[in-house]
């Protein structure tokens, strides 16, 4: 029988598929940490309000990923400047990824 416990684990893993122009969507497994649905919710609002009347959507795009990702499955630094890289390279990025952060999160299991 599984274990179950009120306190999640702090962080948790999953992969994205990143869309990239004239190839294959690359696979970028990630460790997450995890946010409860407020946290959640506060930081869209910041989000928002962040990207609201900004020519660019990466820094605070940035600023939200650099909450919710402890780490990634990448020989480069996990560091903001290469999120930042990240995002400016593969404008659906950012989507895929908290797709698949949102996906883990609610335990939405898609079968093979």
């Amino acid at each position: 029988m599984t274990k179950f416990s009120l306190i999640p684990n702090p962080t948790f893993s999953a992969t994205a598929s990143i869309p990239r122009a004239g190839a294959e969507d690359g696979k970028l497994t990630l460790t997450f940490r995890h946010k409860t649905l407020e946290e959640l919710r506060d930081m869209d609002t910041e989000l928002q309000k962040k990207a609201d009347g900004k020519k660019s959507a990466v820094e605070p795009q940035a600023d939200y990923l650099m909450k919710i990702v402890e780490g990634w499955a990448l020989p480069d630094e996990f560091s903001r400047d290469n999120v930042i890289v990240l995002l400016q390279n593969y404008p659906r990025a950012f989507d895929h990824i908290g797709l698949a952060y949102t996906k883990e999160l609610m335990g939405i299991r898609e079968k093979n």
